[in-house]
């Protein structure tokens, strides 16, 4: 169908995924077949360090690549491939997933079924789980459940008309996670539907580094501050309710660790000792809870690290400097789709 302008573009982020692109890529081509209409494939690249970008010339697709490094981030790799997607539907893919086609047929079919829908995920088949992080995801089932829901977490396809009539970008280039959540709650304030469908969507490929690796690499990316962008973006919002619940857990912790102070300056003599010790004792209870509830050691203390490394990146994160989302993104494109592809 080449020359046939698409009916859908499949945009994947990639950052450093010479191992996988390949797989990725491939997948999403295969998307033309099973649906019997014209589809592209673009693929936005944060400023690859290894072969990611070679290895995406070497196929029939769009290649467009951020042109300031220190942008990085989720929300930026999304809108990117976002601002050079000409197709009515877009579906939006990690470097590290490859798509099912059969997924993509079904999706399609809701969206143009029903007019209220203005996106659909599916079930995301994890391939590797090498650390804590990941493995509690897997362990809360974020993305299994299907139905209706609030935001499309593993990627999904979304109607473009949609995407435009709830601001007009897929993604805030401000935040470095939690782009997907904001989407949603963008899309549902606007009157939008999300499904997700009892199907697998995508196999995922995750992360090879282990628990503090990973932490240590989102702090330094700053994508750890993503919860407190999220908070800054709704200020004033309709969603700022959704999104303090999304980040319940951070933010209890906030609050715990700000008692701390006014209970050593103002308490009085005789009560401080027996509160400090009802303060801390409210850590060892949740520990419990979480422990009796998880029946999972490491799950449970690996949750309290996390809120806690969570709730001081929000601070760090609700002080940012903000970029107007709806900008256009400065990248250059590195191969157009009607290019033959490198040899």
């Amino acid at each position: 169908m080449t020359g046939a302008r698409p009916v859908l573009s499949v945009v994947i982020k990639a950052y450093n995924e010479e191992a996988k692109i390949a797989r990725s890529i491939e997948s999403a081509l295969r998307v033309e077949a099973a649906l019997g209409r014209a589809v592209e494939v673009v693929v936005a690249d944060s400023v690859s360090a290894d072969r990611t970008v070679e290895i995406a010339c070497r196929y029939p697709v769009r290649v467009v690549q951020l042109a300031h490094p220190d942008e990085r981030g989720c929300g930026v790799g999304v809108e990117l491939g976002y601002q050079h997607a000409q197709g009515d539907f877009v579906y939006f893919l990690d470097g590290d997933m490859e798509l099912f086609p059969d997924f993509v047929v079904s999706a399609m079919a809701l969206l143009e079924s029903d007019a209220a829908v203005g996106g659909v995920g599916g079930l995301v088949q994890d391939t590797r789980i090498a650390n804590g992080i990941d493995r509690i995801r897997v362990n809360n089932k974020a993305v299994t459940r299907p139905g209706e829901c609030q935001w499309l977490k593993g990627g999904g396809l979304y109607r473009r008309a949609a995407i435009e009539s709830a601001g007009g970008y897929a993604a805030d280039r401000n935040l470095k996670g939690y782009e997907e959540a904001e989407l949603g709650m963008r899309l549902r304030a606007a009157g939008w539907k999300l499904v997700r469908l009892p199907q697998i969507a995508v196999t995922h490929t995750g992360h090879a580094a282990e628990t503090w690796q990973l932490l240590a690499r989102h702090w330094r990316s700053r994508r750890a501050m993503s919860g407190g962008v999220l908070l800054r973006s709704a200020l004033g919002r309709r969603w700022l309710p959704e999104a303090c619940g999304m980040l319940k857990h951070p933010l209890a912790v906030v609050l715990w660790w700000g008692l701390l102070l006014p209970l050593v300056l103002f308490a009085p003599d005789a009560l401080r000792l027996p509160l400090l010790a009802g303060w801390a004792g409210m850590l060892v209870l949740v520990f419990a809870l979480l422990l009796v509830r998880k029946r999972d050691l490491q799950h449970a203390f690996l949750s309290i690290v996390d809120w806690n490394y969570s709730a001081l990146a929000i601070l760090f994160g609700l002080f940012s400097r903000p970029l107007r989302p709806r900008e256009a993104i400065a990248a250059r494109l590195i191969r157009d789709t009607a290019a033959p592809p490198s040899v």
